[in-house]
């Protein structure tokens, strides 16, 4: 199943790829744990496109594209936002212990995907995330 839409960069809209996520997942009977975990992904990074890729100007736009397949989850983000500086292959969970606010959303969006991978083209941030089932 092949999902495509397109959200203002506005925190009252980042429910809307979720749901049509979890509304694919649940015709295609992905199991509920997955649907979980992508469904937290997304939400973490649509909300760090809203802060980061666009300091908060919800005038712009995130494109949000996902397959559904019978053994995977591929979801794929496009925003025209501030370009990634970002090592994924550097991003660890910090220290809980440091008290610090923030850095904790690339670390769980790691953790909750089998893959996650960010390059630009033509002016747009493509992040893809990918969970396995």
């Amino acid at each position: 199943m092949q999902i495509d839409l397109t959200i203002d960069a506005d925190y009252e809209q980042l429910r809307i790829p979720a749901e049509a996520l979890r509304n694919a997942a649940a015709r295609a009977g992905v199991p509920e744990v997955t649907v979980g975990l992508c469904e937290l992904a997304l939400q973490e990074l649509l909300t760090n496109l809203v802060d980061h890729a666009y300091g908060g100007n919800s005038s712009n736009q995130i494109g949000f594209h996902a397959q559904v397949g019978p053994a995977k989850i591929q979801m794929m983000t496009e925003d025209s936002g501030q370009a990634v500086n970002l090592d994924l292959e550097a991003v660890s969970m910090p220290d809980p212990f440091a008290l610090q606010e923030g850095g904790y959303g690339m670390a769980i969006i790691k953790s909750l995907m089998d893959e996650v991978t960010c390059h630009r083209q033509n002016g747009k941030n493509i992040w893809v995330l990918v969970k396995h089932y």
